[in-house]
């Protein structure tokens, strides 16, 4: 039977068709495997195998790591200039004399670390162990930013009731009778540990009453947003709100109201840890609230204030 030259020309097509196919998908897999296995075929001389002793416990990492955060002890001990004189073992092992757990927890971090992701060492939950991390992060010379958290760039954005915005939406001023309002910064905390420096005044009367805190980002304003089921903070009269509503112990946490016009007080969201802080500058006093992420206030979090009486004012100290 005579072939049709059509019909042979289509099969050739097709053949071909899935040739180019089979090749295209061999050369995406290719490039998949690639990309998966480039960060373990690193050659030894472009980034080597640092070796380590800590507290007699042997590491291992990759210069790069080490470094990857600059002038900290650990990333100077890989210099030319400090390589030699650093503190070796017998058997040439970079020697630091500390908790070898601690270590661990920091190495497994900065494996990890990019200055485009990550901002904030995590910390240990245990406080005990928090406090000697701090410690050990200082010693290697972290910034303490990287430690107890950024101190973040801030205004203030929505309001609600008698509240005016004056310096750049840096300072919030009740402007009204004695009637509540709310302000709120326009950043939104998911992660990390943040830190917003606020200054507090009143002109006519020593003692300062107005509200700090978050609120859910999603929360609707409202003149009393110190009673919105997401908002947590600090208001006068040693009343600390928990979920929208005055803790039934007064001066919870230690909470003594000891805010005063002219004091510049700093407001903490861990969100790693799910709390809050704040610190009197001049009283040296720090007050924790643990945040109920789940029932109370999701993240993310926003900047909550709430003013009441007239010429009440707060400015937010941004960074220079």
């Amino acid at each position: 039977m005579t072939s049709n030259p059509v019909q042979k020309t289509n099969e050739t097509t097709d053949n071909k068709d899935v040739v180019v196919s089979n090749d295209t998908s061999t050369q995406s897999s290719s490039k998949v495997q690639t990309k998966l296995m480039s960060r373990f075929c690193i050659s030894i001389d472009d980034d080597p195998i640092i070796l380590l002793n800590i507290g007699g416990i042997h590491m291992s990492t990759r210069r790069s790591t080490l470094m990857c955060i600059p002038n900290t002890v650990l990333a100077l001990a890989c210099t030319n200039s400090w390589s030699e004189k650093i503190t070796h073992d017998n058997d040439g092992r970079l020697f630091f004399d500390c908790d070898p757990n601690l270590f661990q927890f920091l190495l497994n971090q900065l494996r990890e670390w990019s200055s485009s992701t990550r901002k904030v060492f995590e910390l240990p939950r245990n406080e005990y162990d928090r406090q000697r991390f701090r410690l050990l992060c200082y010693q290697f010379n972290f910034h303490r930013d990287l430690i107890d958290g950024i101190h973040r760039h801030e205004k203030f954005h929505k309001l609600c009731g008698h509240i005016l915005l004056d310096e750049h939406s840096s300072v919030a001023i009740h402007a009204g009778n004695y009637r509540y309002g709310e302000c709120r910064g326009i950043n939104v905390y998911s992660s990390g540990i943040n830190r917003i420096i606020l200054r507090l005044k009143h002109d006519s009367m020593e003692q300062y009453n107005t509200f700090i805190g978050i609120i859910w980002s999603s929360t609707p304003m409202q003149e009393r947003s110190f009673e919105s089921p997401t908002a947590y903070g600090w208001a006068g009269g040693k009343q600390v709100y928990l979920r929208g509503i005055p803790s039934c112990i007064q001066g919870y946490g230690g909470y003594d109201s000891d805010m005063c016009t002219n004091d510049t007080i700093e407001l903490i969201l861990n969100c790693q840890l799910s709390f809050i802080s704040i610190l009197n500058h001049r009283t040296k006093k720090l007050y924790q609230i643990p945040i109920d992420t789940r029932e109370g206030c999701p993240f993310p979090w926003q900047l909550h204030i709430n003013l009441c009486e007239p010429d009440d004012r707060v400015k937010i100290v941004n960074p220079t």
